[in-house]
């Protein structure tokens, strides 16, 4: 009777992982969460950017941002290096932040609004 049990209980636990991987953890390209998957060029996240849902919008606002993102990359970049400096000055952290800022500003007043539909944040909102 023991042997009964026991072989019933591990063929339940095995019945109940097969479910569960058969059903997936939903961060596929196919899930159930729409902006998690395909890892940045698939239809959740790298849409948007790609303009499918724009009708070219976002291609004509990354043609005309390209400097400035470049220049905020740049900036990022100067920053992290500079917080990982510990002889860096506060001065030059506070300057870093402003022109990171304000970059990031001008990122957004550019910005096509309302062809962003999907879960995903947009590129220069990071």
């Amino acid at each position: 009777m023991k042997k009964v049990l026991i072989s019933l209980t591990v063929v339940a636990i095995l019945a109940i992982g097969v479910a569960v991987y058969a059903q997936g953890s939903g961060w596929g390209g196919n899930s159930a969460y729409p902006g998690y998957g395909s890892h940045m060029m698939g239809q959740g996240y790298g849409g948007p950017m790609m303009g499918w849902r724009g009708g070219g919008y976002d291609q004509k606002y990354l043609d005309e941002t390209s400097g400035v993102r470049k220049e905020l990359n740049t900036k990022k970049f100067e920053y992290f290096e500079a917080i990982r400096n510990p002889k860096t000055a506060p001065e030059t952290i506070t300057k870093l932040e402003k022109e990171i800022g304000e970059l990031q500003n001008k990122l957004y007043a550019k910005a096509p609004q309302g062809t962003n539909t999907g879960f995903s944040m947009p590129c220069w909102q990071f």
